[in-house]
């Protein structure tokens, strides 16, 4: 098949996308990909990167096109013009490739939705059908993120979803409780289905250096937003900074700065450390040195439907896994025995859960590293989820 990738975020902005764009790649179809230049989460251009030049480029011999949208900055006006700038950018960029036979357009939907409006607009012209990948449900993400209550603003949102939706000819979602909600809004409710972010890494041998060993080390990955209530974190280190636990936050956003204010506001460098951005490829180090692998989300029914996709990655590398969070994520935890989930999420319930780990002798921990592992390969395998994937295509195609 000859796969046409759209998606905001592409390499080197670490995305799912892209080991996706590699794997088709290997497996024999020809792939390109219609993104934007690279500034995500600090908001500015990726070095060597700029409106001022041809950003076009070549990687595993996946032709990239880039669109010249505005870097994301800081603040929500900046975001939004961020966000219009793509679908604007993006649709005098598709002029430049519409006269290749493009069997079929793959939109990775990670906010924002607004990626697939170029997608319909060249499904429109050359009749060339589109599957939609959502990892964000709208408008309930941006509302939950935003804080938006204007009704008005709400309802041209949900027309603008509904129009996607409608005119997409696969959607697939990254949790199960997307798809009802996703039903709801659309006449064809066949073409809604289940297809989960895949686990990347497998389990290896553990390098012991990296962390000090005379303490219980816990380990967050991905994306340091407002969503992920890390703050919860951090006071329940405050709470625990008495005790031989030491927390590693391996990632960066918005959020970043104002965590470690508090940090040294606290006085408790000693015991939490930001490591910034690592790559994908890095992270499985950092998890496979960890006593524990901590997920949190703060309570809101979006994000209690949400699979974040770092729970995948903490099951690929058999971690235990210390969840401070409710609905999908939670249930994945209990019901693969992978690890411990506090009662409520909250800095009490946090620092309980915590010191239940703690507690925990060398089989305890190794008895969730296996439930972890196991649960991953039987329900989050990449090689398998994959082949579910091309046969989807095929039938679209």
């Amino acid at each position: 098949m000859k796969i046409l990738i759209i998606s905001q975020y592409f390499y080197p902005e670490n995305f799912r996308i892209n080991d996706l764009a590699i794997e088709l790649k290997t497996r024999g179809h020809e792939v390109s990909v219609l993104t934007g230049l690279p500034n995500y989460p600090s908001g500015e251009y990726y070095s060597g990167y700029s409106k001022n030049k041809n950003c076009d480029e070549i990687w595993f011999d996946i032709p990239i096109y880039r669109c010249k949208l505005r870097p994301r900055k800081t603040g929500s006006v900046n975001l939004i013009r961020n966000y219009l700038s793509f679908v604007i950018e993006a649709n005098k960029k598709i002029k430049e490739i519409e006269n290749q036979d493009f069997d079929l357009i793959y939109v990775f939907e990670v906010s924002p939705i607004t990626v697939a409006l170029p997608a319909i607009k060249f499904k429109k012209k050359k009749n060339i059908p589109i599957v939609i990948n959502i990892q964000d449900l709208w408008p309930e993400n941006i509302v939950a993120v935003t804080g938006i209550t204007n009704l008005i603003i709400i309802g041209l949102i949900n027309k603008m979803v509904n129009y996607i939706y409608k005119h997409c000819d696969l959607i697939l979602t990254a949790s199960p409780s997307f798809v009802d909600k996703i039903k709801e809004r659309i006449k064809n409710k066949d073409k809604v289905k289940y297809w989960p972010q895949y686990s990347i890494v497998s389990k290896t041998k553990e390098d012991i250096s990296l962390y000090n060993r005379d303490f219980f080390n816990i380990v967050f990955t991905g994306n340091i937003g407002e969503a992920q209530g890390i703050d919860l974190a951090i006071e329940a280190a405050n709470v625990l900074k008495d005790e031989k636990i030491c927390w590693h936050f391996v990632g960066d956003g918005r959020n970043k700065d104002k965590l470690e204010k508090m940090v040294k506001d606290y006085k408790i460098t000693d015991k939490v450390i930001f490591y910034g951005f690592h790559p994908e490829e890095e992270i499985p180090k950092f998890l496979k040195n960890a006593d524990a692998a901590l997920l949190i989300l703060k309570p809101n029914p979006i994000f209690e439907m949400t699979i974040p996709a770092k729970l995948q990655t903490y099951l690929s590398c058999g971690v235990p896994i210390l969840g401070c969070v409710s609905g999908e994520g939670r249930r994945i935890i209990e019901e693969s025995q992978a690890g411990i989930v506090s009662e409520e999420i909250s800095v009490d319930a946090l620092v309980k859960a915590c010191r239940k780990f703690v507690c925990l002798n060398s089989e305890g921990l190794d008895k969730y590293k296996d439930k972890a592992y196991q649960y991953g390969e039987e329900n989050f395998n990449k090689l398998e989820l994959i082949s579910r994937l091309e046969k989807m295509l095929e039938e679209i195609v």
